[in-house]
This record gives structure tokens, sequence and C-alpha cells, in this order.
């Protein structure tokens, strides 16, 4: 009797009973393979590329840390990556971030442990100023550039962040314009920095305060359009002054000089000492006749604003 042949041949039909061998389970158990070896290779290049990022900072050279090549699996992959976040580069560059956030945090909020605060309404009281807050004032108003009447009675300090999402709806409304418009002759306003978002945004405060000494009568414009531009970086806001016709090498040599830097860390403790300022935008509308002041805090609608100035008026 004949041995019966055994066939070898391939079928794609898993529930048929040719007695051929089935490719359907192994397909999709190749796929997945195959997928899984993607991802990881494009996660692999993913986090080299943001830790190089990060360590270009420092001027960490790739090199140094052979992270131009890496494998896809095993032991030696991880190896580099700890290795990396172990590195003196990165222990430094990290700390010195979370230096800054707790620092501002703190320049912010005061130092204090206490749990029992009792949170008031920002927006409901008037402050009575008096005359050191008027000499404030005056002092605010000599050195940095004021939009609408110089002489006006009433004051809006727009404590404001280039990179603050509020701040960035607050300008493209138009509300400090708006108010102006509503007391002719009545309100002005000038601008100051308080720094929520870390190093970059103090970076372009600083940048700011640049631009109001080498072409003042552009500086409240650069701040609309860097706002219409948002987020910004350094590179694209001294594009922005340069087409407003700052000089591009002057403000490039004072950005790099870190010339306004304390400057806008002297505002922000101003701001919250004097005014109780913590976020942004933080507005300050204040009577230059009599110092007294309500701080309106947020991006509130013009009405606010309105009910503000009317309220100081009748105090």
């Amino acid at each position: 009797m004949a041995k019966k042949e055994e066939k070898f041949e391939w079928c794609w039909n898993e529930s048929c009973n040719c007695g051929c061998k089935h490719w359907g389970w192994r397909i999709f158990g190749l796929s997945i393979s195959a997928l899984w070896t993607i991802f990881s290779i494009i996660t692999c290049i993913i986090a080299s590329g943001a830790l190089i990022a990060s360590l270009k900072s420092y001027e960490v050279s790739q090199d140094s840390f052979n992270l131009n090549v890496l494998s896809a699996w095993g032991i030696e992959n991880f190896n580099k990556m700890n290795d990396l976040y172990a590195s003196e580069a990165y222990v430094n560059y990290a700390t010195e971030q979370t230096e800054w956030y707790v620092s501002s945090f703190l320049a912010a909020y005061g130092d204090s442990t206490d749990t029992d605060i009792e949170w008031e309404d920002e927006t409901a009281n008037i402050a009575q100023g008096g005359e050191d807050i008027k000499t404030v004032v005056e002092n605010m108003l000599a050195s940095t550039p004021i939009r609408w009447d110089a002489n006006a009675r009433f004051t809006i300090i727009e404590y404001t962040e280039l990179h603050c999402p509020y701040c960035q709806r607050h300008s493209q409304e138009g509300t400090i314009n708006a108010v102006i418009e509503k007391f002719p002759g009545e309100v002005n306003s000038i601008s100051r920095h308080f720094i929520i978002h870390g190093e970059e945004a103090l970076n372009l405060a600083a940048a700011m305060e640049c631009v109001a000494e080498l072409k003042p009568e552009v500086y409240h414009e650069t701040f609309e359009k860097a706002f219409d531009a948002y987020p910004v970086d350094i590179d694209s806001l001294i594009s922005i002054a340069t087409e407003l016709g700052v000089n591009e090498a002057s403000l490039k040599t004072c950005v790099d000089e870190g010339r306004y830097t304390q400057a806008v860390e002297d505002m922000m403790n101003q701001g919250n000492q004097l005014f109780g300022v913590n976020w942004t935008p933080g507005n300050v509308i204040i009577d230059r006749e009599t110092g007294n002041y309500r701080l309106v805090s947020g991006a509130y609608p013009v009405e606010e604003f309105v009910n503000a100035i009317n309220e100081l008026k009748n105090a």
C-alpha cells in the first residue's frame, strides 16, 4: 500500500480542512512584531533628539554622549539613556530649571506654609494708596512708554507676559484700548512684566525692555505683534522689533548682555508687594490724584474696567 503524500502547500483560509499549512495567524503575529520594532526605533530617535536639544544649553557635544547611534533593542540602549540622565550636564540643566520655577513661585506667592489663608476677591476692593503709591506711579510713567494721554488722571498698569495665553487673548481683544476710548483724555496705560512661565518668558520680557530703550515709540506695537504671533521665541521677537525699525545689532547686544533681566525681576517684586499682583494679566487701575487703586486680576471684559474706574471716581 502506497504511503500517503503529505501536503505542504500554504493556504490563507484558516477555516478550511484542506490539510495545508495556514498563514493567517502567522502573518498577524509577524505584522505586530514589525510594528513594535518600528515604534521602538521612532521612540528612541525622539527621546535622543529631545535630550540632545536640552543639553545644547550647556554646549555638550552629541558625540560625548554617543547619542548619534542608538540601538533599538537591548540593555545597551537602556544603559546609554541611564548614563545621560545621570550625567553632570543634564543634572545641572534640570536643577537650574527647577530652581527657576521655585523662585518664580516664591516671588509670586511668598515663602509661606500658612494653610489658613483667607483668599479675597481681588477685583472687589479699592485700596487706599496714598502719597507713596502716587510717587511710585509717577516714577513708572517717567521711565516707560505710555499709551495715550500722559497727563490722564487714571493709569492702568498692565502686568503681562508674552507666554501667557490669557494675556494674548487680552491683547487681541483690545481690552485696554477699548477702555481708554471710553474715557477720552482720562485714562492712559503702561505695560510691566510679571513672569509665570519660566526663563524663556523672562528673556522675552528683558528683550522688550531693550526695545523700550532703543525705540520706545514702537514698544506697545511690538507687544501687540508679538501676541499676534503667539507663542513667540526670542528670535521671532527680534524679527518683529526689527521690522518696526529697531536696530537689530543693538537689540541683539542688549539681549545678549541680559541688560534688563534684573529690572524685570524688580518689576515682578514691586507689582506683588505694592499691589498684590500674583498672576497675569494683572491690571492695576490707579487714580493719580489720590493714589487709590483697584486690582483687576485676569482677562476681564471692558465693563469690569469701566466699573472700576467709576468706583475710583466716586471713592
